[in-house]
């Protein structure tokens, strides 16, 4: 078993100290004791500390190694041990190409070096220039949960689900600033994902006042179903504890992917 929370916030605009107490005061009820069993994950939307896309966002590039690189970073492991739970924040970092990568960065309580990462590897029209894509599907272990992170843009494209599923993922995480004029597709490829590699997919996305971004973050089962959803276009968090088991035995059940 897994809690998953997904945080869905309006986003100050290059503004991480108001940001990061938005954060910390949405979550004030999750706590999760050191010796429970279920585990819990918070997931942040995309580039959650700064606003999507900054203007000088190489400004805005930070180190997200160790707590003590950045204050993003500092942030993530602190949340992670305020509320005992893994926490995923995304941002913005650079690589060994002098370009920018949009990062997720996941930090436990129990350690101040990042725990696992994932560099979006699909950058959109707008980051693109700026930005390199990463190469690979990066997952990390909760437990029986093997966790594939994605990002935004990543939803458009099967092929980038498919290599994670061929390494074991069972639940994928979709960060995102997705805006509203698109929604419909939104709500369609989490869908899709998921019934196509039989596996959660939990898509969390920033809200606006402008209403240029509606939320509607959601987790979704492995048979396409929605069983947790924001309720409308308003700072929340949505929640649900899922079960590796039953994805386990839907796929023995139906096994579409025995020859992939």
């Amino acid at each position: 078993m897994l809690d998953i929370f997904l945080v869905q916030m309006e986003v100050a605009a290059n503004d991480k100290a108001k940001n990061f107490a938005k954060v910390e005061a949405l979550v004030r009820d999750i706590r999760k004791k050191a010796d429970d069993p279920v585990k819990g994950l918070i997931v942040l939307s995309e580039m959650f500390a700064t606003g999507y896309l900054p203007l000088h966002p190489e400004k805005a590039a930070e180190n997200f190694s160790t707590s003590a690189a950045g204050e993003t970073a500092q942030f993530l492991h602190g949340l992670a041990q305020q509320t005992g739970c893994i926490v995923m924040g995304s941002g913005i970092s650079s690589s060994d190409t002098g370009l920018l990568t949009n990062h997720t960065s996941v930090y436990t309580a129990e350690s101040d070096i990042e725990f696992a990462h994932y560099d979006k590897r699909k950058p959109f029209f707008m980051e693109q220039g700026k930005f390199t894509g990463g190469s690979d599907a990066s997952l990390f272990e909760i437990n029986e949960w093997q966790v594939a992170p994605t990002v935004c843009f990543d939803l458009r494209f099967p092929e980038l689900y498919r290599d994670a599923v061929k390494l074991g993922a069972n639940l994928f995480t979709v960060q995102a600033a997705w805006p509203a004029k698109r929604i419909a597709h939104w709500n369609a490829l989490l869908k899709a994902r998921a019934i196509e590699n039989q596996a959660y997919v939990a898509g969390v996305n920033c809200i606006s006042s402008d209403r240029n971004y509606t939320g509607n973050s959601q987790i979704v089962n492995p048979l396409g179903e929605i069983i947790a959803e924001a309720q409308g276009n308003e700072e929340c968090i949505i929640s649900a504890r899922i079960d590796a088991e039953f994805a386990e035995n839907y796929r023995k059940e139906f096994p579409v992917l025995a020859g992939i």
